[in-house]
């Protein structure tokens, strides 16, 4: 492999090489923001099923998790990396499938203090 760089006046690139097309951009994907507090998940009764990007924010003074159940089963399909310090956002993207879903903060006792809110995953109508 070799590299080939140089300066000249006519701006022109020093390799004769043509650079390849752009592929196409993909498309965007939805945003489902998602803030915890103490001691409230607030986000969307309603979030599309297949890939979406997670806007995480913690807004509290204390650290907190996010842990997706899906209710019929309570197995676990999704968690965070690790606790978020105040004032941290993350932004991360999952691929959900219709169904009733459990957000929940499991760190310490939040879950028992309200942490918890039960939401739908849905097929797109469209």
């Amino acid at each position: 492999m070799s590299i080939i760089s140089g300066c000249g006046e006519s701006g022109a690139p020093a390799s004769s090489e043509t650079a390849a097309p752009a592929a196409a951009a993909e498309p965007e994907l939805p945003n489902v923001e998602i803030d915890l507090d103490e001691f409230v998940i607030l986000m969307d009764a309603r979030v599309p099923a297949g890939p979406v990007t997670l806007k995480l924010a913690n807004r509290g003074f204390e650290e907190h998790n996010l842990v997706f159940v899906v209710v019929e089963s309570d197995s676990t399909v999704w968690a965070s990396d690790g606790r978020l310090s105040p004032g941290e956002r993350r932004s991360v993207t999952v691929d959900l499938s219709a169904g009733e879903y459990r957000a929940v903060c499991d760190y310490s006792d939040h879950e028992d203090r309200g942490m918890i809110v039960d939401f739908l995953v849905e097929e797109n109508s469209e």
